[in-house]
């Protein structure tokens, strides 16, 4: 079990944090360089000398101007901002005589060599930092009950022991902080990062649970190390993201902490992002100075737990009835739990590690023995949902099944309420009559074609059940061996088209379907039977697979034929599916521009470093799961003329890694970049709803592997995230011996 607590390890915590530094900062893996000191020294300031009613307008650049301590009072803030301005605007025009006591002050500040142009930029980068002095004391006492728990996870990972103070700078050490960004608990995950490592959807956020998201945090760590390098960028990229950072390093060709602060201008590369490392510095002198800063204080002691893993579904409430709990004790210690389970709609789920405060339950498999049989359910509760269609928006979907948009955003964990998708399976609320009922009068009709298009979270036994077919009689029709190797948008041949299934032979693991007219898309569905086993078809237009067979003991050419996808071939260079069929993002939001889009997407591929810009040449890096026939739909072009365009014959593969030329006469290179950003998204967002990332495997390259055979069949990892966790691997030229990291991975339920 990743959790474990004991009373002599909180002890020990707790005297080392009173009686010196917990973390005594390597110079080596964490660098402290001049040129940062003056913004590490602001937030110790920010830390220590000033709390949340007070704080410091200063310069959002040169963090060594501060010009006043103000209170928390936003009249006398904004009317001082106002004057420092003018003051700045005076010395802009290149006055330095005569000036008013406020103008010399800010002059001393900046000093006489100052440029007007220096003071003209400063005139607009006023900025105002609210201090922090009593939330760093309040976190620190908190970090008590977490600290020994973070210590043993980044052990266990073999990482520095610094880490372990970065709540500090996210959430105060509070299990439950909620940003205005959307990043939850302790660590401030974000929900597109946080799938990767944990199980978050509308039944159990482990964002919440300080434990689970404790050691998911030092996994994106140790991956953003992996692939950036250095710490300072790997601590960065927690903020920034590890694409970001690649694109940092790229541009500015290198991995100086300082210099890429100093003169990176990415986007989204903010006040936020250019301070995050300096924090991280500041909270490791302020936590191993705290009795200097503080006092004496005293921390929070760890809570003990016994954990229980539930063997069935179980309503909570019975749940906290069987083990002597009160429902609030229980919730308090299960925050991953969400309302919908506390509130009785859903049950806690089977295989799920419930933790109870040691002395209630010491014995687990007793505890589970006191719930009542009849209590014990072999399924979850079913979802109502709707998929959406053409035309739809969430008002006209709250509208139709009489609730409202907020609930219907809350319930589906939707970042934005104007942005959903064709395809995308909705939730409606579990009291919504209007839902109930079309649900009890839609008939299970085979289509009338006798073909049925695969969905998202379909298995080949839910398809077999809904529409009361044998199995092995729909793997015979089809042709298929392997029964878990079926895939979102996949043709399946159905016999006896027209038949309706009755009624009383429908399954409790009845998917989403859509009637014949496309009118009524609503579904009934268990979640423990709608997660199919990893099925790494990454696209179906034929694509060329760049191959790593290594038989000697020297570099080897790669042939493109197996491996994961790069582009389609010539043969297979049909039409692919439209963005309306592929379930692209078929409600933007109207108020933003083409680059703020873009924007939005780079936040949901955070953790992703591939590179989906476009250069100034007009070329691209061509990315796995990307076909031919992808560029020219995001083009509104043929295939072939990519070929012309880059002297390509009819047979010539074309691989991942390399570049290639595009024609945006139609398209701009932005419009491309938030087609092409927003069909990654779709993708990584459906895997990681129903695979997480549990650890890593290094393996060495041996004479005759195939890197898309192991990839396949030894960890089941698509070759997306395997270059994702190797970003520098050229599938062109393999070595024997070398070390190939891929991610191990769990089934979510």
């Amino acid at each position: 079990m990743r959790f474990q607590k004991t009373a002599s390890s909180c002890l020990l915590l707790l005297t080392l944090l009173l009686a010196g530094p917990v973390a005594a900062q390597d110079p080596d893996l964490f660098p402290r360089p001049a040129a940062l000191e003056p913004a590490v020294q602001f937030w110790i300031k920010v830390y220590t000398q000033v709390d949340t009613q007070s704080g410091y307008l200063h310069d959002a650049r040169n963090l060594a101007v501060i010009y006043r301590r103000l209170p928390l009072d936003r009249r006398l803030i904004e009317q001082n901002r106002d004057s420092i301005r003018e003051d700045l605007e005076v010395l802009a025009s290149g006055k330095r005589t005569g000036l008013t006591a406020s103008q010399q002050e800010i002059l001393a500040l900046w000093g006489e060599n100052t440029s007007n142009a220096r003071f003209a930029e400063a005139s607009s980068s006023v900025r105002w930092q609210l201090g922090q002095s009593d939330r760093f004391l309040a976190g620190l006492i908190r970090s008590g009950a977490y600290r020994a728990h973070i210590n043993q996870v980044i052990r266990e990972k073999n990482l520095p022991l610094e880490l372990g103070v970065l709540p500090h700078v996210e959430s105060s050490f509070n299990p439950l902080a909620l940003s205005s960004a959307s990043a939850s608990g302790m660590w401030q995950f974000g929900r597109a990062t946080g799938q990767r490592f944990m199980r978050i959807d509308h039944i159990v956020d482990e964002r919440l649970d300080p434990y689970t998201a404790s050691y998911a945090a030092m996994s994106l760590l140790e991956y953003n190390y992996s692939i950036l390098g250095t710490w300072p960028l790997a601590l960065t990229a927690y903020n920034h993201g590890a694409g970001g950072m690649a694109r940092a390093k790229r541009e500015l060709g290198t991995d100086r902490i300082e210099d890429i602060i100093a003169n990176y201008r990415g986007r989204a590369f903010g006040f936020a992002s250019r301070n995050f490392y300096p924090q991280f510095l500041a909270v490791l002198d302020v936590e191993n100075n705290a009795r200097q800063y503080f006092g004496d204080f005293r921390l929070n002691e760890a809570p003990e737990f016994v954990e229980v893993r539930t063997d069935s579904f179980i309503d909570a409430e019975v749940f906290a009835r069987s083990a002597g709990v009160s429902l609030e004790q229980l919730r308090f210690d299960n925050p991953a739990l969400l309302p919908i389970v506390w509130e009785g709609t859903k049950r806690i789920p089977q295989d799920f590690t419930i933790k109870l405060r040691r002395g209630v339950a010491d014995d687990p498999g007793r505890l589970l023995a006191q719930v009542p049989a009849q209590y014990k359910f072999a399924v979850q509760t079913p979802d109502i949902s709707y998929v959406v269609e053409r035309g739809d928006s969430l008002s006209v979907i709250a509208r139709r099944f009489d609730t409202t948009v907020a609930k219907l955003a809350a319930l589906n964990q939707l970042a934005s309420q104007h942005r959903i998708q064709i395809g995308q399976r909705l939730l409606l609320p579990q009291d919504n009559a209007a839902a109930q009922s079309l649900i009890a009068a839609a008939d299970r009709v085979i289509p009338s074609d006798g073909v049925y298009s695969v969905r998202s979270g379909d298995t080949l036994s839910v398809i077999a059940a809904r529409f009361d077919i044998g199995e092995a009689d729909l793997l015979r029709l089809n042709n298929i061996s392997d029964p878990h190797r079926i895939y979102p948008g996949q043709k399946l041949n159905l016999p006896g088209p027209g038949r309706s299934v009755p009624a009383d032979q429908r399954g409790s693991s009845a998917q989403s379907r859509e009637t014949e007219s496309g009118s009524t898309s609503l579904v009934a569905a268990v979640s423990e039977e709608v997660i199919p086993e990893p099925a790494l078809r990454d696209n179906e237009a034929g694509s060329v697979n760049p191959v790593s067979n290594v038989s000697a003991p020297q570099p080897v050419q790669v042939a493109a034929e197996q491996l994961e996808p790069a582009v389609a071939s010539e043969e297979s260079e049909v039409e692919p599916p439209s963005l309306e069929e592929q379930g692209e993002i078929v409600a933007l939001d109207t108020t933003l521009s083409v680059d703020e889009t873009n924007e939005q997407l780079v936040e949901e591929l955070l953790a992703d470093p591939s590179d989906y810009s476009v250069a100034a040449d007009g070329s691209i890096e061509i990315q796995a799961s990307e076909t031919l026939g992808h560029y020219a739909e995001w083009l509104g072009i043929r295939a072939r003329d990519i070929r012309q365009l880059n002297n390509l014959s009819y047979r010539e593969p074309v691989i991942v890694g390399e570049r290639l030329k595009l024609d945006f006469t139609r398209v701009s290179g932005s419009e491309f970049e938030v087609k092409r950003r927003n069909f990654h998204v779709r993708m990584q967002q459906e895997f990681f709803s129903k695979y997480r990332i549990q650890d890593v495997a290094h393996y060495q390259v041996a004479a005759n592997d195939n890197i898309g055979s192991i990839a396949r069949q030894r960890y089941s990892t698509p070759i997306w995230l395997l270059r994702q966790y190797n970003p520098s691997l050229d599938f062109s030229r393999v070595q024997i011996g070398q070390d190939i990291v891929f991610p191990l991975l769990e089934q979510t339920e």
